[in-house]
């Protein structure tokens, strides 16, 4: 089912990686390749970058993958200093519930490297995620709770230029589409839309907001979700933007 540029990838698929010795733990084969004026690509068909804070989660990612086509593996913070140095072909990215930076990462990446393919593990996805991915430049999209098979079977077709998105989050975004507020307008804003609209205004992120409202970042992301409807602007920086023009906060 196509949803905001992706398309709905086939779990079942079977992939396999390039015949060839792993490189020894540790080393940046491809980065010497760079180097020496080569190129990546004469050392495997896909090289990949995996980017995460969490190294557990990092970890994870690498024994479904397997060590043989992982160049390296980064934080957010050195993601592009990697993707300079080593010229992957495909950055695979996780994202944590309120983590904007990731999506900055994506879209400094892809303007350095154009052949560059981005594939986003989440651990959950809204309509904002799936918006501001595809302003990024993401190219696909899967959550955390996808089978292993279906992981590699998205970074293979990825890497080939495909985009995908996986079942899952197609049919939560469908959700999501169905309970959008059918009013629209400054009027039909909320009292807690309001506090929310406030806490954005004050440069709070969404985990901030929730702290300071007791409310789960998830939840504040729904709040925002249906800011963004009912005042219809493409981006939180907007709402804040016309909710100043409205005399809505101050």
């Amino acid at each position: 089912m196509p949803t905001s540029g992706f398309t709905t990838g086939d779990p079942r698929a079977v992939v396999t990686g390039p015949a060839g010795p792993a490189p020894a733990a540790g080393t940046d084969a491809a980065a010497r390749a760079v180097a020496a004026g080569g190129s990546t690509s004469a050392l495997t068909a896909t090289t990949i970058l995996i980017c995460d804070a969490r190294p557990v989660f990092r970890a994870g990612l690498r024994a479904i993958l397997g060590e043989r086509d992982i160049t390296a593996e980064c934080s957010a913070a050195t993601a592009v200093d990697n993707v300079q140095a080593l010229r992957p072909s495909i950055l695979v990215a996780g994202l944590r519930d309120d983590d904007p930076e990731t999506f900055r990462v994506v879209a400094t990446a892809k303007a350095l490297q154009d052949d560059l393919r981005v594939l986003v593990v989440a651990d959950g996805a809204t309509v904002i995620d799936l918006r501001e991915a595809v302003i990024a430049g993401v190219d696909s999209f899967l959550l955390t709770s996808a089978a292993a098979e279906e992981l590699r079977d998205a970074v293979a077709r990825t890497a080939r230029g495909e985009r995908i998105i996986s079942p899952s989050i197609a049919m939560q975004l469908a959700g999501s589409w169905r309970n959008e507020p059918r009013e629209t307008g400054a009027s039909a804003l909320t009292p807690r839309e309001l506090e929310v609209l406030q806490l954005l205004a004050e440069g709070l992120t969404n985990q901030q907001v929730g702290m300071r409202l007791g409310l789960s970042a998830r939840t504040v992301k729904t709040h925002v979700q249906n800011l963004l409807v009912k005042l219809d602007v493409p981006d939180r920086t907007g709402a804040v933007a016309r909710a100043f023009r409205l005399g809505l906060i101050r």
